[in-house]
């Protein structure tokens, strides 16, 4: 009987067969990975300008809606008083990251408390006793970054803040309903009324009179809580707007008198870049630390001008610039400042890689300042 020859593979081909799959099960998985960074990448981008430009919006329709009138009192204030984690900086021409302004105002705001939780107790189906909007529209506003937990509510200083769990930045708004702001959060006092404009009273008014201080608010569930301390409830849970917001930028444009010409109508355009701290009242007045104004040159450049001919401008228009990282690039951060390991240079390059900015230009279409 003959033996029947057996077929089969040696090893040096099933080696070689081995290598070629290696290969191509490589070639796949880098593909892949490729394009799940990449759709990783554009989903996150398209995510951050969606909630840039949703808070855009937000501050459009409040700096529409501001109130300054000529009354002697403080109605408008921009300051620059904390560092926030690697936000430190104090000139936007530095390259360390510029440390985020505290916009303090009044406004007609529509995104405002309309309701306390007695109103729609009380309220009855048949029209006898209706639910009663809270009177007024005037609301005491205020934007500011913090560094703290989205969940917790905000610690006595900034150092207690930036130990919370979880603690990252975040965009804050606070508003104060408007019968608060018409009883508690207005008047001579309040605002900073004072013969001498020159004094702390009025240049930093806001700050300090209102937003340092005690005053009722209606928290979101429609809970009218008195005697609340501004200073930290302005960066409560219930106030964030976006989180993952490492920068946020403001300058202005004021049209001041031209005296230089025979009109006496006649207008020049400056420019207040952000860093600069002021508070605008009867008059536009700057922080002397910070006091820094520019026009633009014929030839394209930029001149600085003195602040002083600027007090009895008025605000064109507002550029806001706002920062945010997408989530892949804030878990990296995160992981970084709990292990003590972000330096500015990996903030800078992780906003670089993982940050999209919006800016938008907010036109003051009636001079909001009042007689």
């Amino acid at each position: 009987m003959k033996l029947r020859n057996r077929k089969g593979f040696t090893l040096i081909e099933i080696m070689a067969a081995s290598s070629i799959m290696t290969i191509i099960v490589l070639v796949v998985l880098s593909v892949t990975t490729n394009l799940l960074n990449t759709w990783n990448r554009s989903s996150g981008q398209l995510r951050n300008y969606f909630d840039a430009n949703v808070i855009a919006s937000v501050i459009q329709d409040d700096l529409e809606g501001i109130k300054i009138k000529n009354d002697g009192r403080a109605w408008f204030e921009v300051s620059y008083p904390d560092e926030i984690g690697f936000l430190k900086g104090s000139d936007y021409r530095g390259t360390t990251p510029l440390k985020p302004p505290h916009v303090m105002f009044y406004s007609s705001s529509v995104l405002r408390p309309r309701y306390s939780r007695d109103d729609l107790k009380t309220a009855t189906g048949n029209g006898e006793n209706p639910v009663r909007l809270i009177p007024g529209s005037i609301c005491a506003v205020k934007y500011s970054i913090g560094l703290k937990s989205p969940f917790l509510k905000s610690a006595a200083s900034n150092g207690e803040n930036e130990k919370q769990l979880n603690a990252f930045y975040g965009f804050y708004r606070a508003v104060i309903d408007p019968r608060s702001t018409a009883l508690e959060a207005t008047g001579n006092r309040i605002q900073g009324y004072a013969k001498d404009l020159d004094s702390t009273d009025y240049k930093y008014a806001l700050s300090s009179n209102l937003w340092n201080r005690m005053c009722t608010i209606v928290d979101e569930e429609g809970i009218e809580r008195p005697g609340q301390n501004l200073r930290t409830w302005a960066l409560d849970p219930e106030n964030l707007l976006a989180q993952n917001v490492v920068d946020f930028r403001i300058s202005f444009g004021v049209l001041y008198p031209d005296n230089s010409s025979d009109d006496p109508d006649a207008k020049r355009l400056a420019i207040i870049p952000p860093g600069v701290a002021f508070t605008i009242g009867r008059k536009i007045l700057f922080d002397g630390g910070t006091a820094k104004a520019f026009e633009f040159s014929g030839a394209g450049g930029t001149s600085e001008i003195d602040v002083t001919e600027l007090e009895d401008g008025e605000l064109s228009f507002a550029d806001v610039s706002i920062t945010i990282i997408s989530e892949a690039g804030a878990k990296e951060m995160r992981s970084l400042m709990r292990t003590n390991r972000l330096t500015e240079e990996l903030f800078k390059d992780l906003v670089l890689m993982h940050g999209s900015t919006v800016t938008r230009r907010i036109h003051f279409v009636i001079n909001p300042i009042q007689e």
